[in-house]
């Protein structure tokens, strides 16, 4: 009974990214923070593994994240597709992550190395994640689950569930589309994250500028190609 996401931009929507994935030149277009082996292109796409280790402290610094060095503002909409190459693992897309006063903090400080966790929820950098590919050994791995929160409060705004675990080789399309507070998740063409976000529920204004990452945790093997990304009201310097 999941809505499907038939949503299309007009022409208030821009291009502002556009990535094939598939060409050496594609990684220019990231900062790599943690375990930097991790990405390579390959004529499929961009291949990020980490190593399969045991979930646990030390191996925090195995994990990775590919940060945009484009900074978007306004309204967002990414989208891309991703394959799994095993079982376990767990991705998710970060967006609008910004410094706390909304300021571009990879430019601000030296970039950031560490693949921990920390600049998820503890790093002063407000932002919103989406745990979209979760098989690691503190999820259900009998379902696909979802979950959004917005950090650094860690405060919950959605969660989802499907039926099946997302098949392995088998190529996967993410949407995700930020209207004001409003923000939706999509695979497949299915809603799975509804949220809405308020500057009155005590963390914080809705956040409305940010580079995007993809994170990969320890245990993950997955290739990514065709990435795009758009913005509608933004101010004409963005």
């Amino acid at each position: 009974g999941r809505e499907t996401f038939s949503w299309k931009p007009d022409l208030g929507w821009t291009l502002r990214e556009e990535l094939s994935l598939t060409k050496e030149q594609d990684l220019e277009a990231f900062h790599v923070q943690g375990y930097t082996q991790a990405p390579r292109i390959t004529p499929e796409g961009l291949l990020v593994e980490t190593p399969n280790l045991p979930q646990q402290a030390a191996t925090l610094e195995k994990q990775v994240y590919l940060w945009s060095k484009k900074f978007f503002e306004g309204d967002l909409y990414v989208t891309y597709e991703f394959l799994s190459l095993k079982e376990g693992g767990l991705s998710l897309l970060m967006t609008q992550a910004s410094g706390m006063n909304r300021e571009p903090f990879m430019l601000d400080h030296k970039p950031k190395t560490t693949g921990s966790m920390s600049t998820v929820h503890s790093d002063a950098v407000r932002n919103y994640h989406w745990e979209y590919y979760r098989e690691m050994n503190d999820v259900r791995n009998d379902v696909a689950t979802h979950a959004m929160l917005k950090n650094p409060f860690w405060r919950g705004m959605a969660y989802g569930c499907t039926r099946k675990p997302l098949e392995k080789n088998q190529w996967h399309r993410l949407e995700y589309l930020q209207q004001g507070g409003r923000i939706l998740g999509a695979i497949n063409g299915e809603i799975v994250i509804d949220a809405n976000d308020s500057s009155s529920a005590g963390s914080g204004s809705i956040l409305l500028a940010g580079h995007i990452a993809i994170r990969c945790m320890i245990r993950t093997k997955m290739l990514f190609r065709n990435l795009k990304v758009m913005n509608s009201n933004f101010p004409p310097s963005a």
